[in-house]
């Protein structure tokens, strides 16, 4: 038996931002969409559809949580749903769970969110001042390049894994000028091996650069796609005409917790849907915090300055159409669907201006649903919402003229493939998984 829905004069602002129209669905597909009337003819509250969110910068093996354990994955798909998130691009260590993953999702009632990997990421070895390679850091495997032949070793054990893109860690860890190097740089040589190799073989590559010196190098050399945005120079109109066609993942969520005081923790926790997706014992932490991570560490200033440029470089990414969204979740306090919702806002900051909320929220659907779909290397289509394409969207109900609502706020409804998702289902789940023996967490 077919199973049809419609929706009737719903704003689509991803298509037309001053259209109407009518939609109908049908065995989880799009089967019309037709423009019926104007939007400033519509008396009273307007609906708008949007595709759902999809998270370009996620690490579901890696421990979000401040007692450092590491949520059931389970767990972090509903998470996700919950939050309207129904794609996800992993930047690495998925392999470790990815048998779990597709064991939930075998037996979910809920339809999982989409998901695309690289496997393990691919960093330098350690050099003559015994340094290591960004990655090693982190309770996940990477995988050492030392030299152009173990590039053909990386591809072929993350395409077994099931990775269609490659992540590439090129960055010695400074973020504002004159720090010190913390990690080392792979050798230019085997970069542009690298680039050239991925390229002829149409394997996407993104690198985690931090610094302008970085991307420009990696950018000469024929990368597009970077995994975080500039963090130590506000880049200028002529860097930006050099970078022509970057793209940059915004992860100002993964950051700022290292740099939150109390107060300001509670608040970015204190948002609706925290309490049902994530561990509580993270808001009895946050509670306890004397002052800052980068006090403790003393990077206080340099991690504020680095947020501060790292958001003017997104939004001047954004003005030109080079803006993907993400939030370098599994780092500690950075939570899988709460906080890229929270990222949305983190982008906003003060502004209620229309053309700014409408542009990251177009980033967050439209762009990175693009951007996954490199990443999965397939074609993508035209749009996420047209006739034959699965019926994921997210529902909000728009109040007429300025709306000053947070974006971060959930939406009203989500659904995915022509299937509802049921908020409060997902958080009793959730709730029983976190009350149960393992109380909702693995171990590695």
């Amino acid at each position: 038996m077919t199973a049809r829905s419609v929706l009737r004069r719903v704003a689509i602002p991803s298509l037309d931002r001053e259209q109407l129209y009518d939609v109908d669905i049908e065995d989880g597909v799009f089967t019309r969409i037709e423009a019926v009337d104007r939007r400033a003819d519509q008396p009273g509250p307007i609906t708008e559809l949007w595709p759902g969110y999809v998270e370009a910068h996620a690490h579901l093996a890696l421990p979000a949580n401040f007692d450092d354990s590491l949520d059931d994955p389970r767990i972090s798909a509903l998470s996700y749903l919950y939050h309207g998130v129904t794609h996800v691009a992993d930047l690495f260590g998925f392999p470790l769970l990815k048998s779990r993953w597709e064991a939930g999702a075998a037996a979910s009632a809920h339809p999982y969110p989409e998901l695309v990997h690289c496997g393990y990421a691919a960093t330098a070895t350690r050099d003559a001042m015994g340094l290591t390679g960004h990655g090693v850091e982190f309770p996940s495997p990477v995988f050492m390049l030392g030299m152009e032949e173990d590039l053909a070793d990386v591809l072929h054990a993350n395409r077994a894994r099931g990775g269609t893109f490659l992540k590439v860690m090129f960055t010695d860890g400074t973020e504002q000028p004159e720090m010190e190097a913390r990690f080392s740089r792979l050798s230019p040589k085997v970069l542009e091996h690298t680039e050239r190799v991925t390229r002829e073989q149409g394997v996407p590559a993104v690198l985690d650069c931090n610094t302008r010196e970085e991307v420009l190098e990696a950018y000469r050399i024929g990368f597009r796609l970077f995994a975080h945005p500039v963090r130590d120079f506000v880049l200028s109109d002529e860097d930006w005409d050099l970078l022509a066609d970057a793209r940059f993942v915004t992860t100002l969520s993964g950051l700022r917790p290292m740099v939150m005081e109390r107060a300001e923790f509670e608040a970015e926790y204190g948002r609706p849907g925290f309490l049902a997706t994530q561990d509580p014992a993270n808001l009895e932490f946050v509670a306890g915090i004397e002052e800052p991570y980068g006090i403790q560490y003393k990077c206080q200033d340099t991690r504020t300055a680095a947020l501060r440029v790292m958001r003017e470089n997104n939004l001047a990414a954004l003005r030109r159409g080079r803006m993907l969204v993400g939030t370098d979740c599994g780092n500690t306090g950075a939570f899988h669907g709460y906080s890229l919702l929270g990222e949305l806002d983190l982008l906003a900051g003060e502004s209620a201006d229309p053309e700014l909320r409408h542009g990251i929220r177009h980033a967050a659907t439209v762009d990175n649903w693009h951007f996954f779909h490199r990443l999965a290397q397939r074609e993508a289509g035209a749009h996420p919402i047209s006739v034959g394409a699965p019926a994921t969207y997210n529902l909000f109900a728009a109040a007429r003229g300025a709306d000053d609502t947070p974006l971060s706020t959930l939406p009203d409804a989500t659904v995915v493939a022509g299937t509802p998702v049921d908020r409060a289902a997902i958080a009793r789940e959730i709730r029983t998984l976190r009350d149960s023996a393992s109380t909702g967490k693995v171990v590695l």
